[in-house]
């Protein structure tokens, strides 16, 4: 199954992996390339579908961060 690198702000986990979950994801955490920052490896079929889904997530997180 292909695998796509999500890189993010470590605050927007709870956030991000809520989404992949409720969508039935699969994912792995790792590091990120710098300090405050994760990469989600997500297992998908579809990078359209797995896109719907992080755009989703990122906006609540943006929405979250403006408040």
């Amino acid at each position: 199954m292909p695998k796509a690198a999500i890189a993010i702000d470590d605050w927007k986990l709870p956030i991000f992996k809520r989404h992949l979950t409720e969508a039935g994801y699969s994912f792995g955490q790792h590091p990120g390339l710098t300090d405050n920052t994760l990469t989600l490896v997500v297992h998908t079929k579809s990078i359209k579908d797995l896109e719907v889904v992080v755009r989703k997530a990122n906006t609540e997180a943006a929405n979250r961060r403006l408040q």
